[in-house]
């Protein structure tokens, strides 16, 4: 599994005040909570007593409350209270549970997982749109290999086949036979554009344009984020619109893989907010689902036997992304 990495724990709209949250990122059992002061910690999922879940427990006033016998554990990880000790004085100074750093940043919550001499070194990826634009997020558990779903998202080849009754036609057909990839590979950090034939249905192009071809731009950033960046010049009486969508994903454990999408967009179906929101999130989770068929379908035979995928020249992203991923893959 990948440590010395920022990874996203929960979105701020999943965490209320008094209330918790449990994840399980790269082995590390975590429970995230906020107290009644607004004030948020990220602590190990296990009460230093007698070794239970703290999230079977829950908040009380600044403090999280064991459920098991009322041990309360402050955002830092520190015991405040037992109630069988009259004096807090004598609550030993081993009392306390291993806590993470985190930091709120593009209305997520971002965790640090490995060797925290190192976080300074770890990027997270630039997410302005989530500060700007409206947008939705779906978390899925699924069992895959983190490098298949990491390449997901920019894998243009794949659209007009996996996804071909839900973003087919919205997003355009590649050009047949050979695509044109621009493609600029950084250190952690992979860029690139494609244009796609507009075969959109005649609704579909009276609201997003005529134009022949529509750009598509995405990214990777190593080892856990991906975009794929669209957008639709201004038509008609209708202003410019972009469609974003990211996606973030992480090891649970040794078997399975949390996918999270997130879906941003500026001016589609801008009169009505509650059914954009409504439609984006479905749109997402339908999208998710015909991925995960077959991203789960590649583990299963890799599980099998070993295999090597057959990679050929028409694969230019997937070439790039290889030759990233296995460099840092390396150094990690």
């Amino acid at each position: 599994m990948i440590k010395n990495q920022w990874y996203i724990i929960c979105f701020q709209d999943e965490l209320k005040v008094n209330a918790l949250v449990k994840r399980k990122i790269c082995g590390e059992e975590l429970v995230i909570f906020k107290n009644n002061k607004g004030e948020v910690g990220v602590l190990q999922d296990r009460c230093c007593h007698r070794n239970v879940h703290l999230s079977h427990g829950q908040t009380k006033g600044e403090n999280l409350k064991c459920g098991y016998h009322g041990w309360e554990f402050n955002t830092s990880g520190s015991c405040v209270h037992i109630p069988m000790l009259e004096n807090k004085n004598t609550i030993p100074e081993t009392a306390c549970v291993k806590s993470f750093p985190f930091q709120l940043k593009y209305q997520a919550y971002w965790v640090y997982i490995g060797d925290e001499s190192l976080k300074n070194e770890a990027l997270i990826p630039e997410m302005a749109e989530l500060d700007e634009l409206p947008f939705v997020h779906n978390s899925h558990t699924l069992k895959a290999n983190i490098k298949l779903v990491a390449e997901s998202l920019f894998d243009a080849q794949h659209i007009n086949h996996v996804h071909k009754d839900s973003i087919n036609t919205l997003l355009g057909k590649l050009r047949e036979p050979k695509t044109e990839y621009t493609i600029d590979i950084q250190d952690k950090i992979l860029k690139g554009s494609y244009h796609r034939i507009n075969n959109s249905s005649i609704f579909e192009k009276i609201y997003f344009g005529w134009e022949d071809y529509l750009e598509t731009k995405f990214a990777f950033w190593y080892p856990h984020s991906s975009k794929l960046d669209s957008y639709f010049p201004k038509h008609l009486h209708f202003p410019a619109r972009r469609l974003v969508i990211y996606e973030h994903y992480y090891e649970i454990d040794e078997e399975q893989v949390m996918m999270i999408q997130i879906t941003a967009w500026k001016n589609i179906f801008r009169f009505n907010p509650p059914f954009a929101k409504w439609f984006m999130k479905r749109k997402s989770n339908q999208i998710v689902s015909e991925d995960i068929t077959f991203l789960e379908s590649n583990k299963q035979w890799h599980d099998k036997q070993e295999l090597t995928d057959l990679i050929i020249k028409g694969d230019e992203p997937t070439l790039s992304f290889m030759q990233l991923w296995n460099k840092n893959f390396k150094r990690s």
